[in-house]
């Protein structure tokens, strides 16, 4: 039975990671000057104006990653609970519960529907500062929340 929980983890894990460098390979090719500059090592940061020209597939495709990410973590503590903290996939998977990825998808769009001026924000920034941190009532490590 453990050994199945396991490599499901690993599977989910290699699935996010298989996903989130594909995106992340189109996302920077599309965004990326043609002199090149930005440093190909990072990790580029999506903001609504890469957003707004994805597919739906592939907003859903972002979603679906970041519940990778918390769903693994939330499995690690489950087997190891000395890894149970208040990190940012807990803080995510508290704020987040509930939510569908079309809702939070949804949410997403309309954030950048009506704060035109703020394209630039990084969709995560938006996903935390929208829809967790009005539902959760400590934030990172327990840190009060302002």
């Amino acid at each position: 039975m453990k050994v199945c929980r396991t490599l499901m983890l690993w599977c989910a894990l290699g699935l996010f990671v298989g996903l989130a460098g594909w995106t992340g390979i189109a996302a920077a090719a599309e965004t990326l000057p043609a002199g090149g500059g930005q440093n190909l090592k990072e990790m580029p940061v999506l903001t609504g104006t890469v957003w707004q020209t994805m597919t739906a597939n592939e907003k859903v495709a972002f979603v679906w990653g970041i519940g990778h990410v918390v769903t693994v973590e939330w499995q690690a503590a489950q087997m190891r609970p000395e890894l149970k903290q208040n990190d940012v996939a807990a803080k995510l998977a508290e704020g987040l519960v509930g939510m569908s990825m079309n809702d939070i998808v949804s949410g997403i769009d309309g954030y950048y529907r009506d704060n035109p001026d703020d394209l630039e924000a990084p969709v995560m920034e938006v996903i935390w500062d929208e829809m967790v941190t009005p539902k959760i009532k400590t934030g990172v490590g327990n840190v009060p929340l302002k």
